[in-house]
């Protein structure tokens, strides 16, 4: 029975300098840690964890102390069990949300496992009649120091270039002609027929971002993104029954929420991390728990190639996926991509697992946990390409 012998715990910084901001961040130091996972057959397993803090210490810390300990020795099989009781012990431990991100690291780690075990793409072995082919979006359109609608406009025509049917950008941070008027410079960079993304980053009431979606040519417009804060449900669900195709909330990890938005008609596309919300497996029950509704899911991607190719997988196996988020922002590793996006969809090569790693020479190395008594495992080095 193959058990996890080893993890070993990573991170990156990618540098930004506060050049480019959002209306919530402005972007400095942005970090992805990453989960190593080397079982006793020696393969190896890698996830990644979401992570918006100042530092990584905190999640490196409690990945160490609190989350790797339980899966050490455990057969690759225990994965869902594990992770279930460790969820229902959060109840009293209150860490419910790093512990969701934690755990979409190890998640993640397991399920390349298996995938490699089986000698299959990570997407085929979820789903052997899936396309292997995954639906994405450029993403981008962020405010920038003396950053003009014409170099906007230039931005989304990269993406079109770069192989994108559909943008994303930013709203919010402007007055609402200003923010129209890079929204029209944005729509003039895609031909006819292809749609635009628009990102309020929680930053409006719902009556302002109805205002503001009346003023757009909305047969174009594609999806709102968090147009209201979070919390505010009722704002989503009117917004959603007066037609505005509402898209939320990337990092939420609560299963009672996602199913309220789901069940209540918030949302047209509910927005989701695997890299927050707890890997595979979680994205797994929300493809069934949209199943048979008016609402897709759409996957978040704002880290690494890594996290990226690993959601195309998903989003290659279930149709209940409408798109995935490809950064060109946050866009750390893509240069390790064998392919690009063609025609707004990304091919998954027929490589087992998910198919990449992150260089492991170019991370920063934080922990080693070893099973007591396991056997020496292999160094091994997994390709860095997909």
């Amino acid at each position: 029975m193959t058990r996890i012998a080893r993890v070993e715990l990573y991170a990156h910084c990618n540098a930004l300098g506060g050049k480019v901001w959002n209306p919530a961040i402005r972007w400095s130091d942005k970090f992805a840690i990453f989960v190593v996972v080397r079982d006793t057959a020696g393969q190896v397993g890698i996830g990644e964890c979401w992570c918006f803090d100042a530092a990584p210490d905190a999640l490196v810390a409690f990945l160490r102390t609190e989350v790797v300990p339980q899966f050490l020795g455990a057969p690759l099989a225990a994965m869902e069990e594990i992770a279930r009781a460790m969820l229902d012990k959060a109840t009293l431990t209150a860490r419910h949300g790093i512990l969701s991100s934690a755990l979409s690291g190890l998640d993640l780690a397991i399920w390349d496992l298996r995938a490699r075990h089986a000698g299959r793409p990570l997407w085929q072995l979820l789903n052997p009649a899936g396309t292997g082919r995954a639906p994405v979006y450029g993403s981008g359109g962020l405010y920038g120091v003396d950053k003009t609608p014409a170099d906007l406009r230039d931005e989304v025509a990269g993406m079109v270039a770069a192989g994108h049917s559909i943008a994303k950008m930013k709203v919010g941070a402007l007055s609402p002609d200003e923010d129209r008027l890079r929204v029209e410079a944005s729509l003039t960079a895609l031909p006819p027929g292809r749609s635009l993304i628009i990102d309020g980053v929680y930053s409006y009431t719902a009556a302002e971002a109805r205002a503001f979606y009346a003023c757009l040519p909305q047969d174009r417009i594609l999806a709102f993104q968090s147009p209201v804060p979070a919390s505010d449900l009722a704002g989503m669900r009117a917004l959603t029954a007066a037609g505005v195709p509402v898209m939320a909330v990337e990092a939420e990890y609560r299963p009672e929420l996602q199913a309220q938005l789901v069940d209540e008609g918030c949302v047209r596309f509910l927005q989701v991390a695997p890299i927050a919300v707890g890997g595979v497996s979680r994205i797994r029950a929300l493809c069934d728990l949209v199943a048979g509704t008016p609402v897709d899911l759409s996957l978040e991607v704002s880290s690494t190639a890594h996290a990226f190719v690993a959601a195309a997988h998903m989003a290659a196996a279930y149709p209940q996926i409408a798109h995935v988020e490809y950064h060109f922002v946050h866009h750390v590793f893509f240069d390790h991509l064998s392919a690009q996006p063609v025609g707004g969809a990304f091919a998954l090569p027929m490589r087992p697992g998910i198919g990449m790693a992150p260089p492991l020479d170019q991370l920063t190395h934080h922990a080693t946990l070893t099973h007591e008594g396991a056997a020496p495992v292999p160094d091994l080095q997994p390709s860095i390409e997909a």
